[in-house]
């Protein structure tokens, strides 16, 4: 079709010097046409750059509801199309998805001896293992063993034993350790003194009583003449915070209170395995182990690690207020989470954030999942369809029930749901059960990470009555964020989050201080300057790539129609060649011009000088006698060219160059 456009234009514009205007004014509607093409398809491509996901908000569950099933559509067609599956994308796509015989196939291959991969077992991968496992209702027993024989004394902490007696007044305490005696003095504002024995010692402080390493694990029996309570401290070795332990113990005047050190880290190799035990953490209380011995090796270290953002599994283990404060504030204008020097990405990060939010009324929870849906991919995933990603936070932020793919509400463990097991049991955040004086009940199962089975019903204060305020969604709190019944309550002051940096508002790019190799680094500001701001690399085939395309393309269009102009008479030769209307040997140089006959046309020819000027007979054609003045004879005139079919050519040119631009 578009060539016998082209021959039709070039035939208008080799049949006069005027078709020359018509052919540059078909050439520029033409041009016209393709740039306007080319707009419409720089504005899509921008439109889908820009929002490449649904700006779907929290109010219309409907277009919610979509936009999650395509997700979850996206995830199973990357599951059943990719051929070469890793380790940690099957297991995240498990937690998700549930039994698929393909993933547990995938799982199976890289088994050990009860862990995971078999090249070399590591913590991180055999505890996700264990979540997968308890997801698709599988025995996990043997890998929960595997895990728990891993446990070791955490070295990296200093403990200390506290001694308080009630109303503060003086009394003499005696600690039995070993089956020996020591006798000290708590004086009445509380600083210890006398000789504790062997394996205490008194703190530089003068109110605790410093636990030498070697006898950590030893229990010390405590009795004063005045009623008290004991409890435990830690801090780690170099460092300035104190760890105050959740549980006490108090007896009245000459009780007694047994208090030992249970602290443990999880390892593979002479050295505590921090991230690995994070994850180990997680799967043993998700599958109804008591992992409470573990936590004080988590907290303390926890500033040393926060590039795996242990507050989000913390705060799940524990439901503390600072563990849950932290884990609020470290989102990023109010949309996400990336931790610094994380060695995952944002996807991975806000996956986390959501798992430990999961069954709050907190509003970032809500936050992270609008702004999750604005950047889902048009396929439905997310990440340039990242197979771990789409999954991670397709669980974490709309799990789905487990239903006959999974453990149908109970896990590997053989535990039941709580709130099945009996009427008085609630799931609720571990702090707020010991808080309220009930008990962790971890045999019992809960749907929300977040929660465990309490043997009561705490009652959780709103956030009016702690004095605070619930901040809008962009605000942010310039105190301390904590927990209550309405979502995260401010105390303090909600004020309006300051607008983001160019980087982010403009180019939605990410401030960090390197990229990863999938982002590129451009010029744009970021709110501390010490940054860089990193985008999303351009694939092959991508809006930008396709916009120097057509714009090459309008360069050599525009070249073309200069050349045609300036070459126009060689290119009208061309065309009459082409269609035989001129052949070069009636053009050769020594040969005149035909002879004209004389007759109706005009006076016959004038001969040069050895002009043959004899005719033969038979060649002679009659020749009609001139005209006199006067005579009236009706001559035919030759007939005139209509322009009908130059105008119909024209007109069908048009028609065909309207029917490409549609």
């Amino acid at each position: 079709m578009i060539e016998n456009i082209f021959k039709q234009l070039i035939h208008m514009f080799c049949m006069k010097k005027k078709s020359l205007g018509i052919l540059m004014g078909v050439l520029l509607l033409a041009f016209v046409l393709v740039l306007s093409f080319v707009a419409a398809a720089e504005n899509s491509t921008n439109d889908t750059s820009s929002n490449t996901g649904n700006s779907v908000s929290s109010g219309n569950s409907n277009l919610e509801s979509d936009a999650v099933n395509r997700g979850y559509q996206c995830l199973e067609s990357l599951v059943n199309n990719n051929t070469k599956i890793s380790l940690q994308e099957a297991v995240f796509a498990s937690i998700a998805l549930g039994n698929k015989n393909k993933l547990s196939d995938v799982i199976e291959e890289e088994k050990g001896q009860n862990c995971w991969p078999k090249s070399g077992c590591k913590l991180k991968d055999t505890a996700q293992v264990i979540l997968a496992y308890d997801r698709m209702g599988k025995n996990t027993k043997d890998i929960e063993s595997w895990v728990i024989s891993k446990n070791s004394s955490a070295t990296d902490l200093i403990w200390f034993l506290e001694i308080d007696v009630s109303n503060h007044v003086a009394a003499q305490c005696s600690i039995i350790y070993d089956g020996r005696e020591s006798k000290i003095s708590v004086n009445d504002d509380m600083k210890l003194s006398g000789n504790p024995g062997s394996c205490l010692s008194i703190s530089s402080s003068g109110y605790w009583l410093r636990i030498n390493d070697n006898c950590v694990n030893k229990e010390f029996e405590v009795s004063c003449n005045q009623d008290f309570l004991t409890s435990l401290l830690y801090q780690k070795r170099e460092g300035s915070t104190i760890y105050v332990t959740s549980e006490t113990h108090s007896a009245s005047s000459l009780g007694t209170t047994i208090e030992k050190v249970n602290s443990y880290c999880f390892k593979t190799s002479s050295a505590c395995d921090y991230e690995g035990s994070l994850w180990a953490a997680l799967a043993l209380s998700k599958t109804g182990n008591d992992i409470s011995n573990y936590l004080p090796y988590l907290l303390a270290l926890s500033e040393d690690n926060k590039k795996y953002f242990p507050s989000a599994f913390v705060n799940i283990l524990t439901g503390g207020q600072d563990q849950y404060s932290e884990v609020v504030q470290n989102q990023k204008n109010n949309k996400y989470w990336e931790m610094i020097g994380s060695p995952y990405n944002r996807y991975y990060d806000t996956s986390l954030g959501l798992l430990s939010l999961q069954g709050s009324s907190a509003i970032e929870f809500e936050n992270a999942r609008n702004y999750l849906l604005e950047i889902q991919g048009k396929d439905g995933c997310w990440n340039n369809k990242n197979l771990r990603d789409t999954a991670f936070i397709l669980y974490s932020g709309w799990p789905k029930s487990t239903g006959s793919s999974g453990s149908s509400g109970s896990g590997s463990s053989g535990a039941v749901t709580c709130e099945s097991a009996s009427l008085n049991y609630a799931c609720s955040r571990a702090s707020d059960c010991v808080e309220a004086g009930g008990s962790i009940l971890y045999s019992y199962e809960c749907n929300s990470y977040s929660e465990f089975c309490c043997s009561i019903k705490p009652q959780q204060e709103t956030c009016n009555e702690k004095s605070g305020t619930i901040c809008a969604a962009n605000q942010q709190c310039s105190g301390s964020s904590v927990y209550s019944a309405d979502g995260t309550c401010c105390i303090g002051t909600c004020q309006t989050l300051q607008s983001e940096s160019t980087c982010e508002s403009v180019y939605d790019g990410t401030c960090r201080f390197s990229c990863d190799d999938t982002e590129e680094t451009i010029t744009a500001s970021c709110s501390d300057t010490t940054q860089i701001c990193c985008t999303q690399k351009t694939t092959s085939g991508s809006g930008k790539g396709f916009s120097w395309l057509w714009i090459i393309f309008l360069l050599i269009l525009i070249a073309l129609i200069v050349l045609a102009i300036i070459y126009r008479d060689k290119i009208r030769l061309w065309w009459f060649k082409r269609r035989g209307k001129v052949k070069t040997s009636e053009l050769r140089p020594g040969r005149g011009p035909p002879p004209i006959m004389p007759g109706r046309f005009g006076p016959s020819p004038r001969f040069g000088p050895g002009f043959n000027r004899s005719i033969s007979q038979s060649t002679a054609r009659p020749v009609s006698p001139p005209m006199r003045p006067g005579q009236n004879i009706n001559r035919p005139r030759p007939p005139v060219e209509s322009k009908s079919g130059k105008d119909k050519e024209v007109e069908d040119t048009f028609k065909k160059l309207k029917e490409m631009s549609k």
